[in-house]
C-alpha cells in the first residue's frame, strides 16, 4: 500500500466487489492507477462509454446478484451524467456504491482552470436528496470509516444507492505508513425490522375472518425467498393474488402458473374483496383503483375493503422526490421487511384456521377462482391467435411464442385485459414462472 487510493482498492475487496464499472476520469486518475497496479484486476475493471452506463450496470448487477457493486465517475460533469441512473436506483431501492472524485480541496494544490471547474463545494448535495447517504473524507485515515459506513447503509433495507467523494489530491498522496483495513465483519448491515407479534395477530385474524381476502404485491420479489410463503399464505386462505410489478416497475413475486394469480383480472378481484393484504405496495390507488389519464380522476374498484399493510416504505421516503405515491387510509399499518414478516404471518393464519370451520367454503373459493384463471388462459391465447398474423407485431404475439414453445407466458403480459396465466400448476416450485413440459 503506497498511495491513498491503494487503500480504497484494498477496502474494496475487503467488503467483497469483485466488479467496479468505470468511465475514465482525470479526477480519479489515482484511483484508477490504483485498480491496475495495486489490484490487478481484483476487483475487476469494467470499461463503459458513459457514467450513467456505469451506474446502470451496477443496478443491474444489484438487482440479479442482490448485492452491490461499485460504480466511479468523473467529479461534476460526470456525476451529472450519472445522476438519472443513481435515481433510478433509488427509486428501485437497488443498492449500489458509486465513488466519486474531485478535483483538490486544498486551493493550492489545484492547478490553473481544470482543476477548478472540476471541483465542487460539496459535491455530493448533486444527488444528496436521492441517495441514502453522502460523503466526501477529508483525510486518508478518514476513508475506511466513511466507505464502511456507505457500504453499510446502502445494504440496510431499505436498500439504495450510497455516495463517495474522494478528494484527487486524497487519492495521490504518497503514504507514510499502511493504513489498517477493519475487520469488515463487523461493519454489517442492522437486520431488517421485523413485525410486531400483536399486529400480525391482528393481520391473520382479519384475514381469516374475511369473507374475501385478496393478496396484493407490487415489489416483494426483491426477496425471491418470500415466494414460497406467498403462495403457501394464499392456498391456505384460498385468497387470489394480484403482482402490479408489471404496473409500476417493480419486482415479480407472483409465478404467472399459480392457479389463484389473478393479476389479469385486476379490478375483478379488487371488487369483490373485503380484506386486502398489501405486500410491499407503494402505490396503492393503483392496486385499489383506476386513474382517467385524460381528467386525473381517480375510481375505486372497492371502497370498503379494509387493508393490512406490510412495508418498509415510511422509512424510505425522502421529501424532495414524490416516489411515495398518493397518501391513500390503511386499517392496519405494519412497519417491517414483508419477507421476514411473511412466514410469522403464515404460522400465524395456520394456526387460526385448525379452529376455523369454513374449510369447504375455503375450497369452494379456491375452484371458482382457479376456473376463472383457466378461462381467462383460454382467452388470452384465443386473442394470442388471432392477432399473430397481424402486421405491425403487437405485445400479445410476442408473448404467445415462449407459451407455445415452453409453456411459459411473460409477465408482462398478465397486464392486458384479455391476459392470463400460462398454466395451473402449483407453486412448489417458488422460482419457477413457467413450464417446459
Amino acid at each position: 500500500m503506497t498511495y491513498g487510493s491503494d487503500l480504497v482498492v484494498d477496502l474494496l475487496r475487503a467488503v467483497g466487489v469483485e466488479h467496479v464499472a468505470i468511465n475514465p476520469g482525470a479526477t480519479f486518475r489515482g484511483l484508477h492507477d490504483s485498480l491496475v497496479n495495486h489490484g490487478q484486476g481484483d476487483p475487476e475493471m469494467i470499461l463503459t462509454l458513459h457514467e450513467e452506463i456505469a451506474v446502470a450496470l451496477a443496478h443491474g448487477y444489484a438487482k440479479a446478484k442482490g448485492a452491490p457493486m461499485a460504480a466511479v465517475v468523473h467529479d461534476i460533469v460526470g456525476l451529472q451524467h450519472a445522476s438519472m441512473a443513481i435515481f433510478n436506483a433509488f427509486c428501485d431501492r437497488a443498492p449500489i456504491l458509486v465513488l466519486g472524485a474531485t478535483g483538490p480541496m486544498d486551493a493550492t494544490r489545484r492547478r490553473p482552470w481544470i482543476d477548478w471547474i472540476h471541483t465542487a463545494l460539496v459535491q455530493g448535495t448533486q444527488v444528496r436528496d436521492y441517495v441514502k447517504l453522502d460523503d466526501q473524507p477529508a483525510s486518508v485515515a478518514a476513508i475506511p470509516e466513511a466507505l464502511l459506513r456507505a457500504w453499510r447503509l446502502a445494504r440496510t433495507e431499505p436498500q439504495g444507492p450510497v455516495y463517495l467523494c474522494l478528494d484527487a489530491d486524497l487519492q495521490e498522496q504518497v503514504l507514510e505508513r499502511p493504513v489498517a483495513v477493519p475487520d469488515v465483519a463487523r461493519f454489517q448491515p442492522a437486520t431488517p425490522p421485523h413485525a410486531d407479534p400483536r399486529a400480525i395477530d391482528e393481520a391473520a385474524r382479519r384475514l381469516v375472518e374475511a369473507r374475501f381476502p385478496l393478496i396484493v404485491v407490487e415489489s416483494l420479489g426483491r426477496r425471491p425467498e418470500a415466494t414460497g410463503a406467498l403462495g403457501r399464505l394464499a392456498e391456505r386462505l384460498a385468497a387470489p393474488l394480484v403482482d402490479l410489478a408489471g404496473e409500476s416497475e417493480g419486482r415479480p413475486s407472483v409465478p404467472s402458473r399459480h392457479p389463484l394469480d389473478m393479476s389479469g383480472a385486476h379490478a375483478e378481484v379488487v371488487a369483490d374483496a373485503d380484506v386486502v393484504l398489501a405486500l410491499d405496495v407503494t402505490n396503492f390507488l393503483g392496486a385499489l383503483g383506476q386513474t382517467d389519464r385524460a381528467t386525473r380522476a381517480v375510481r375505486l374498484h372497492n371502497e370498503t375493503a379494509r387493508v393490512i399493510a406490510i412495508s418498509l416504505d415510511d422509512y424510505a421516503i425522502r421529501s424532495w422526490a414524490h416516489t411515495f405515491q398518493s397518501l391513500v387510509p390503511v386499517d392496519l399499518p405494519i412497519a417491517a421487511d414483508a419477507a421476514l414478516a411473511l412466514p410469522a404471518l403464515l404460522a400465524a393464519v395456520e394456526d387460526r384456521l385448525e379452529r376455523d370451520p369454513r374449510a369447504v367454503e375455503r375450497r369452494q373459493r379456491a375452484e371458482r377462482i382457479a376456473a376463472r384463471h383457466a378461462a381467462l388462459r383460454a382467452e388470452w391465447q384465443a386473442t394470442a391467435k388471432l392477432e399473430r398474423s397481424l402486421t405491425p407485431s403487437v405485445p400479445t404475439a410476442a408473448a404467445a411464442a415462449p407459451a407455445s414453445a415452453t409453456g411459459c407466458r411473460p409477465r408482462s403480459a398478465s397486464r392486458s385485459p384479455t391476459a392470463a396465466p400460462a398454466s395451473s400448476a402449483s407453486i412448489s416450485n417458488p422460482t419457477a414462472t413457467c413450464s417446459t413440459s
